[in-house]
């Protein structure tokens, strides 16, 4: 049965409050000094058990997965379980709030990639969605200090290593849009979603264990918190994106779609802040608060 309006709204908090837990995952195990490509690894393999039974229900067209597929379903599986680290890393590094800001304008690269390889030309509003997205990664890059003594006395290399962390935060999470839009212009016709999924987490999870079974022959094995809280972060990653559909079967996807982003931006900020102790800049405040009127301007 269709679910109601109000349902569908509790099923969209319910989606940013996922995404958000995954963020507060990555940022628990960086404290912990978990390793997080274990964590990855166990994730995949959770995401796994509904990807084959969603693909063993699809009729398969051996003809469709020709090389193209399979190149792009690898690429994108290599893509995931990257960007997923490089996330970690950058919570971890530069903060739960700033992770999130940058890896929800990054959906300016797709946008960009629509724009130039499939002719969607964007409207007055999404060009200047994208000059704005633009500014606020410029402004939430910017080194976070607690005050003006401290960020003199770091040093350099520290400063700009951060910033290559969101920058290719920003990169790594724009070109699985692009991968993902690839797919739907090419494959989903003759392929179906499920098959794609099944490949690309299967890809993530066979990278993800080469890893951990090559840091166990050199002695460390994943910790029990560690295969505990990958499974959890397994399951709070695939409830995350089915309650999203979920809530798109009822209410409009330009509505979901940015309040989601949106969210998860303020949110992010105000977890980062309050749980985490994270200090915000004047400059990274204003590039979070640009970033959500990207978000809005990019689903005009």
């Amino acid at each position: 049965m269709r679910a109601t309006k109000p349902i569908a709204m509790l099923y969209l908090a319910l989606a940013i409050a996922s995404s958000l837990a995954i963020g507060m995952i990555f940022k628990h195990a960086g404290l912990r000094g978990m390793d997080a490509v274990a964590l990855l690894a166990v994730n995949y393999g959770v995401a796994l058990v509904p990807g084959i039974v969603a693909a063993s229900q699809q009729p398969v067209d051996v003809a469709a997965l020709t090389p193209g597929f399979w190149a792009l379903a690898v690429a994108t599986g290599v893509l995931f379980i990257f960007g997923f680290w490089i996330y970690a890393k950058a919570t971890e590094q530069a903060g739960l709030s700033l992770a999130i800001g940058v890896m929800r304008i990054s959906v300016v690269i797709p946008f960009v990639a629509s724009w130039l390889i499939w002719s969607e030309t964007p409207s007055t509003a999404q060009l200047i969605g994208m000059g704005v997205a633009g500014f606020a990664f410029f402004l939430i890059a910017h080194k976070r200090s607690s005050d003006g003594e401290q960020a003199q006395t770091e040093a350099s290399g520290t400063r700009w290593a951060q910033v290559a962390l969101l920058a290719v935060l920003f990169v790594s999470g724009g070109l699985v849009d692009v991968a993902l839009k690839t797919f739907d212009e090419v494959y989903v016709a003759t392929v179906g979603r499920p098959v794609f999924l099944l490949v690309l987490f299967s890809v993530s999870f066979l990278l993800g264990m080469v890893y951990v079974i090559r840091q166990g022959v050199r002695g460390r094995w994943p910790t029990r918190a560690e295969l505990a809280w990958g499974v959890l972060l397994g399951l709070i990653n695939y409830a995350s994106v089915e309650f999203l559909l979920l809530a798109v079967q009822v209410l409009s996807g330009p509505f979901v779609f940015p309040a989601n982003s949106i969210a998860l931006v303020i949110g992010g900020a105000l977890l980062g802040v309050w749980i985490w102790g994270e200090h915000l800049s004047t400059r990274n405040k204003a590039g979070l608060g640009l970033a959500a009127v990207a978000l809005l301007l990019l689903n005009l």
